[in-house]
């Protein structure tokens, strides 16, 4: 029997994220301005019309494209984590089999990394609202794996149970043994 999970979280906005709306705001009325000067006082109104109209537009397009959120993609034992920007861009972030995983846990009691260690981040928030229609609350956790092209990385994402549930019957059999006994 096959295995089949899928989870959507979105990424937390960032303060970086907020600047970067600012800037683009900033620059996008800058250009409008420039376009609406060229519109009403030269004779190059087509060209102004042109850059006002592009100005919202490029505006429009890098706003959206600072939203992302993150897909976790179980399939018999192997996790992919796939980014989506502004739900036109996808971006695979890492492919890894459950049973490459060396340790697992809450990100809380995750022991600190290497120096060498590669860290994929794909925590987020929950996309959609619980049957009871409360925001569920999600925990953070790791995963530290060796990957055959990356090397040694750890894993901070945010699974519902069902998405755990699906990857621990993969798990090897001494980190099955380790989460039993913290449990």
């Amino acid at each position: 029997m096959d295995i089949f999970v899928e989870q959507i979280v979105k990424k937390e906005p960032t303060s970086t994220d907020m600047a970067k709306r600012i800037a683009i705001v900033l620059g996008m009325g800058i250009l409008m301005a420039a376009g609406l000067f060229l519109f009403l006082f030269t004779w190059l109104s087509i060209i102004g019309l042109a850059v006002f109209a592009g100005a919202i537009w490029l505006g429009w397009y890098l706003i959206t494209g600072t939203s992302c959120e993150y897909e976790y993609i179980v399939t018999n034992g192997e996790i992919d984590i796939d980014k989506i920007i502004a739900k036109r861009k996808r971006i695979r972030l890492i492919t890894a089999k459950a049973s490459a995983f060396e340790a697992f846990g809450e990100y809380e009691n995750a022991p600190e990394t290497d120096s060498g260690v590669t860290v994929v981040s794909a925590a987020g928030i929950p996309e959609t609202a619980g049957e009871n229609g409360e925001m569920p609350e999600l925990k953070t956790y790791y995963a530290d794996l060796k990957h055959p092209s990356a090397g040694a990385v750890r894993l901070i994402f945010t699974p519902e149970q069902k998405v755990i549930d699906a990857l621990a019957p993969f798990f090897p059999r001494q980190l099955k043994i380790e989460l039993s006994k913290k449990q």
